[in-house]
């Protein structure tokens, strides 16, 4: 089989576009783990500086948004905290991490049937932790036991 030079000109565009985005994804995910690192650090703008970033490159990375939306929520801005888990919810509502830390933003605003509630869809897709200690009894404040 002979190629012409179109043909081998749309195969080193497809390699170059295919090799771009496995280096972005490598980059992106790289980022998210260096803004996790730095949110357990509790440098905490330096953290949402991190995922800002991310989501410059990806707007719909569900893991920035959740790094956002967990600085946040550490900061206290609870109802600013659970937009931006809504938001990662929107793109994939099985998003077990999203779902429990809505779950806790709502707890902190004392809305304890809802944290509940979202307890409950996160345990339904987190079947590993539905039979450890990490039931809704300890992921919730004794209030509506």
């Amino acid at each position: 089989m002979v190629l012409s030079a179109d043909d081998i000109g749309h195969h080193v565009q497809y390699v170059d576009a295919t090799i771009s985005k496995t280096n972005n994804s490598s980059i992106i995910s790289d980022m998210i783990q260096n803004g996790n690192v730095l949110f357990n650090a509790t440098e905490y703008d330096k953290a949402m500086t991190t995922f800002e970033q991310v989501l410059k490159l990806d707007s719909k990375s569900v893991d920035a948004l959740n790094g956002k939306g967990l600085v946040l929520n550490n900061l206290g801005k609870y109802q600013e905290a659970i937009s931006w888990f809504d938001m990662a919810l929107e793109i994939d509502p099985n998003f077990v991490d999203a779902l429990y830390n809505k779950a806790d933003a709502l707890g902190e605003l004392g809305s304890y049937e809802e944290a509940f509630i979202w307890t409950e869809k996160a345990l339904a897709i987190d079947t590993a932790n539905q039979n450890t200690s990490m039931s809704t009894s300890t992921l919730l404040p004794n209030e509506i036991n």
